[in-house]
């Protein structure tokens, strides 16, 4: 575990000015600061060789692996959320935070929304009425070509926003979902914001850290609801 300053913020986004309090997250769902040894039993594991390792969760994909090692938390339905977690990069490109229902038949693996983080770019995505709703994700997977109607709804559904983050650096990454809109905070700045109706899916319940090859480090994990 890394010592970390925890900051109350308040932060106000648009014109409409879309103010959040941290402290409005003030239930505690799950939280780990993988001090134990070895992971908490209540991890699940899917094509993964995650370990705990010196106080930090270690992402690791096995090198066989056909998918990103995938290390997932279940939690009651909510509808709005907050996930914190710091991160550091060792040798990944990168990794994903990826919230489901898996209850939900209408798009791939009940996919709800998703934040994908790289050194450069962190991009945020209604996976529900987007990407991973069940016909376009079959039209992808199976090669067919997008309609333009389709491929103009895609980028309704997608926020790509440009940072610059030391992948040898700690960062601390936060992600509020309040309703129909997902913003997304990395060291106290703004770095992404996404108003799409999926985002207001009212049964999330599954919550994924899903690393790119491997390594990604991750510490002080904590997943809220008001």
């Amino acid at each position: 575990m890394r010592v970390l300053l925890t900051l109350s913020l308040i932060v106000c986004i648009g014109p409409a000015a879309l103010c959040t309090h941290a402290e409005e997250f003030n239930t505690i769902l799950f939280q780990d600061e993988f001090q134990d040894g070895s992971l908490d039993k209540r991890w699940g594991s899917w094509k993964s060789d995650s370990i705990e390792r010196d106080g930090v969760l270690v992402g690791i994909t096995p090198k066989d692996a056909d998918h990103p090692s995938v290390n997932s938390i279940d939690f009651p339905p909510q509808s709005d959320l907050e996930i914190a977690v710091s991160f550091q990069f060792h040798g990944s490109p990168s990794f994903s935070v990826m919230i489901r229902d898996l209850e939900y038949k209408g798009s791939h693996a009940g996919h709800i929304c998703h934040v994908a983080v790289n050194p450069k770019s962190v991009t945020l995505y209604d996976g529900k009425t987007g990407i991973f709703r069940k016909d376009i994700r079959e039209k992808r997977k199976a090669g067919e070509k997008l309609d333009a109607a389709t491929e103009e709804l895609l980028k309704q559904k997608t926020s790509r926003n440009t940072v610059k983050l030391d992948p040898g650096a700690w960062h601390n990454l936060r992600i509020r979902i309040r309703g129909d809109v997902m913003e997304v905070h990395i060291d106290d700045q703004l770095a992404g914001r996404l108003q799409s109706e999926g985002l207001a899916h009212a049964t999330k319940s599954n919550m994924n850290l899903t690393t790119v090859d491997r390594e990604v480090h991750y510490d002080h994990f904590a997943l809220r609801a008001p």
